[in-house]
């Protein structure tokens, strides 16, 4: 049953990572967790197989861009030597752009449904109430949602 799995799913597991991560090598690392995890867990695999398979696709990407960033990155542009408080402010820069980044590549881990509530109220500024109206859901389900996925990327960016 695993091997069947893994020949209807290798292709697409692969191209759902790749989507995520750019380099081919952590993709393949991904990829492998992936399939390592469901051989673990085999024996409770049942009719929802696919939804099992790319949530924990989700939850090893996660995993690499969580130790990702607890890594120390090697860059260029800590041997330049600036003279002024210009580096404070390149530094500081560079900082922010690395959270935006982290955040969007969380936002991207969010469910459809919750990524798409989120974008909506923050990123475009639509009131929960139209939100709501627009979705055909109720208020408290929108406020929810978006509680839900503030709080998970409070928790990634930690």
């Amino acid at each position: 049953m695993f091997q069947k799995m893994y020949e209807t799913y290798r292709v697409r597991v692969f191209d759902y990572i790749a989507g995520k991560v750019k380099d081919r090598d952590d993709t393949c690392d991904i990829m492998q967790n992936v399939f390592f995890h469901l051989w673990l867990y085999k024996e409770s695999l049942d009719i929802n197989t696919e939804n099992i398979i790319f949530k924990t696709c989700n939850q090893e990407i996660s995993n690499f861009f969580a130790l990702k960033k607890k890594q120390p990155s090697i860059s260029n542009s800590q041997n330049i030597e600036i003279p002024d408080e210009s580096a404070d402010q390149l530094k500081e820069q560079y900082d922010k752009e690395e959270q935006l980044n982290t955040i969007q590549i969380n936002i991207e881990l969010l469910p459809a449904p919750r990524k798409q509530i989120l974008t909506m109220n923050k990123l475009e500024g639509i009131s929960q109430e139209k939100i709501a109206d627009r979705l055909n859901l109720s208020k408290k389900a929108v406020k929810k949602q978006i509680s839900k996925a503030i709080l998970f990327l409070r928790e990634s960016a930690k």
